[in-house]
């Protein structure tokens, strides 16, 4: 997880051009369904689902993992941009970040899912345990550049 953080990081970094034109965060944003919430209020709904999930590890329930799960794959965007919370001179490399952490979550979310299918509870934890790092890295990345 963590050379899969470093690349995608480094890769947002240096090549801000690349995102720009394929993934940038204004498309990622405005092809979700707006939500009635700010940025921090959907952050929150994503810790709970992200708990709903750890839950249904703890209980080897596929039901429970399914339903945290489908929220941060189907996830809103907040009711304004949610680059606007941080400084003019930080919300280029927000957005970056926006882009890849979207991706990572998703890809963590997949993993837990799939082994929560096959009842493989060890592995589910892992990825779990993967989403939740990719959550703190971000969190610690930006949290002190919030306006």
């Amino acid at each position: 997880m963590l050379k899969i953080l470093i690349i995608l990081l480094s890769t947002s970094l240096l090549a801000p051009n690349v995102f720009a034109e394929k993934d940038d965060a204004e498309k990622l944003v405005s092809s979700m369904k707006k939500a009635d919430m700010t940025y921090r209020q959907l952050m929150e709904v994503m810790v709970r689902s992200s708990s709903m999930m750890h839950e249904g590890i703890l209980r080897e329930n596929k039901q429970m993992v399914e339903v945290g799960a489908n929220f941060i794959f189907t996830h809103p965007a907040p009711d304004h941009k949610p680059w606007s919370i941080m400084k003019k001179e930080d919300q280029v490399q927000f957005k970056q970040s926006l882009v890849s952490f979207d991706k990572i979550l998703d890809v963590h979310t997949e993993s837990i899912v799939e082994a929560s299918k096959k009842e493989n509870w060890i592995e589910a934890s892992k990825a779990a345990n993967e989403l939740m790092n990719s959550c703190i890295s971000c969190h610690a990345m930006w949290k002190n550049k919030v306006k």
